[in-house]
Formats: C-alpha cells, structure tokens, sequence
C-alpha cells in the first residue's frame, strides 16, 4: 500500500529547500495525487471462492461468488472486473433475490453494473425462472436488461419467449420483446 501511495504522489513528507541565507524557505505545492494504474488477480482454491459485495448506502445489491477474479484499473479509467463461473445473488430494495449463474461475468466499479455471459439462468426468490444469453444488471437503476434467447417462466407456469427482457430484480415488472427466434 506504502508503495501505491508512493507512486501516486502521496507517500512521505516533502522536505524543506534552504534559501541563500540558510533560512528554510516554505514548502512548495505538494504534488497532486494521480491514479495508478492496477491489475488485481484472485483465484478460488481448494474449494474456496472469490467473493464481492456491492452495497448502496449500506444495503447489499448484490454477492458475487466466483471462481476468479481479475480486476483491471487504467490510469484514467473505471475499475471493471472480469470473473470465472459466477454465482450472483442479486436483492432489491424490498430484500427479493434473484440468483443467477453464467460461465463469465464482467463488473464495472463506478455504476455497479453487471452483465453475465456464455449463458445465463437465473431464479428469484418467489419462484420465477429466467434463462438468456446475456443478462445485464444496470446498478443506477437496479434493473435488469436480457438479450438472446430469452425465456422467462412464471411460477403460475406462463411462459414467455422472446429476444429482450427488461425488467425488476423481482422479475415481476418485466417486458420480454422480440421474435424468440
């Protein structure tokens, strides 16, 4: 940590010049701290998992268990996450969860979104099933946006098939669009 506050400009004191007379002279501005660029690599082992999780205003949004992570920061860029085989349980303001698994799923650090890939399928807690190629999880919003394939089975057994789902973490408030085809 000393060594990251080094590099962006924020470790140690700044010394004092001496002026002709040996007098100290003030100090001058301090360097403006930068952000630096990181790569972070985590791995599950021995039955161990990745885990993260995402509050708003000290209310959980979502826990993510995963096989690993790997969490990327440029120097003037967000942090975004990319992770293996995740478990997502995703909760909405009322405390109804959603949990979803896919082969991948990529997390951005500033907005909180999360969009799961290679095959998505998802059940909440009050019974509905969801399945897509693509599920996003816009966390400004706290909703959920499906691409591909599509399919959401209600617990009183209506199906719907189609292309995109927009809807509620509840799955409750949803639109499902689109030709399944």
């Amino acid at each position: 940590m000393a060594l990251a506050l080094a590099l962006a400009g924020c470790g140690g004191h700044a010394s004092q010049a001496a002026s002709a007379d040996g007098s100290p002279s003030p100090p001058g501005p301090s360097p403006s701290a930068t952000q630096v660029p990181i790569h972070v690599e985590t791995r599950g082992g021995d039955g161990e998992y990745v885990r993260i999780v995402e509050t708003v205003r000290g209310r959980k949004v979502y826990t993510i268990r995963a096989l690993s992570d790997e969490m990327v920061r440029g120097a003037t860029s967000d942090a975004v996450g990319n992770l293996e085989q995740p478990h997502i349980t995703f909760v909405d303001k009322s405390g109804a969860s959603t949990i979803a698994d896919a082969p991948k799923a990529q997390i951005t650090e500033r907005d909180k979104s999360v969009t799961m890939t290679g095959g998505v399928h998802a059940h909440t807690s009050s019974g509905s099933v969801l399945s897509c190629d693509v599920l996003i999880y816009n966390g400004n919003t706290e909703r959920f946006h499906g691409e591909g394939h599509v399919q959401l089975t209600a617990p009183n057994g209506l199906v719907m098939d189609g292309r995109y789902l927009d809807g509620d973490v509840k799955l409750q408030d949803v639109n499902v669009t689109g030709s399944a085809g």
